[in-house]
């Protein structure tokens, strides 16, 4: 009898300590992403070559193209911005008029979003709802972000660029590349247009940390950051940087690009900048084409003028290279699974 139990034991003992051992393997052989950072390649302008790449969360590897790979076809024409949630990732494609919808662990498609949409650019959810601004339309577009129903379109003053939520407002900058001086404030309880929030300069950038709105307002001459604080401007910092933008909240910090140069500052805005370092040398638009902070680590890509893939670099605050890769084309974003 203690021959037969032995090997049993044995057997057993090995399965144990092997299913305690590896807790990483998913259930679901499909879900090969579980965390990392997902990266947007914008592609070239009609050439259908967007696509998506993911970087594992040790940013040791990257796997390019998921989207095909996942669903045995292309994501389409000019990846402009992503929202990644708990459930899904909202892939929007500009020059397609299409948002893919894809599970976020296997990125396998679930719904294309396509009606309503007029050369889309950024999106935000807030209430369970999709909020999405045009490149061509004075309006925002309002998608259930569960069942992916159209739900209105809020009509704006002018066109809308980058769009984020804080506190109980959705804000939505006006067109950069028209020179936009305004953020429009939605309340999202009606889904109305309550009020225009004007600067003095055109505004290159906005972003959050939740409860405040910093607007990045940048000439040939200056740049300053402004905090809004829900519907006024409570504070301005002047910047001693020209043609500032790409900024980006980071916990309690702001970082933004100016030149070839990357700098850092309190979100108070009680204290000056501090200029990090420069990156790797190039043209100024097309190596901080594609900007982000994420838990203190510096996301950089060069797009290398649309010519081909980018070239991505990830920093540490001094300056120190953490990792390089070969993205897609015109790597433009990277966003936290």
């Amino acid at each position: 009898m203690k021959k037969i139990l032995a090997p049993m034991f044995a057997v057993a003992l090995l399965y144990s300590c092997s299913n305690s051992d590896d807790n990483s393997i998913p259930v679901n052989p499909d879900e090969k992403y579980l965390d990392g950072f997902f990266v947007s390649n914008e592609g070239n302008f009609t050439k259908a070559n967007a696509s998506t790449s993911h970087i594992n969360g040790g940013i040791t590897a990257i796997t390019n193209d998921i989207f095909r790979t996942s669903n045995g076809r292309a994501l389409g024409d000019v990846s402009q911005h992503m929202v990644v949630t708990d459930k899904y990732v909202f892939v929007v494609m500009n020059n397609s008029n299409t948002i893919e919808v894809v599970n976020k662990k296997t990125f396998k498609s679930v719904h294309t979003i396509s009606q309503n949409l007029n050369s889309p650019r950024y999106a935000v959810i807030k209430n369970n709802k999709l909020y999405v601004t045009s490149l061509n339309d004075k309006s925002v577009n309002v998608y259930n972000a569960e069942t992916f129903a159209f739900v209105k379109e809020i009509e704006l003053n002018n066109t809308a660029e980058q769009i984020v939520a804080a506190g109980e407002y959705i804000y939505a900058a006006n067109g950069f590349y028209s020179g936009g001086t305004a953020v429009e404030v939605i309340n999202p309880t009606n889904d109305t247009n309550t009020t225009d929030i004007t600067f003095e300069s055109a505004i290159n950038g906005i972003t959050t940390n939740g409860q405040f709105v910093y607007v990045l307002g940048s000439t040939d001459a200056s740049s300053s950051i402004s905090i809004v604080s829900n519907t006024t401007i409570s504070s301005t910092k002047e910047l001693t940087q020209a043609n500032s933008r790409n900024i980006v909240n980071d916990g309690s910090n702001i970082y933004y690009t100016a030149g070839t140069s990357i700098y850092k500052m309190n979100n108070s805005l009680a204290s000056a900048s501090t200029k990090l370092f420069d990156v790797v040398a190039g043209d100024e638009y097309s190596v901080l084409y594609g900007f982000n902070v994420i838990n203190g680590t510096i996301f950089t890509s060069d797009a290398n003028g649309f010519t081909d893939n980018s070239k991505i670099v990830i920093y540490k605050e001094d300056g120190s290279i953490v990792k390089e890769f070969t993205g897609g084309i015109g790597t433009n974003g990277f966003y936290k699974f």
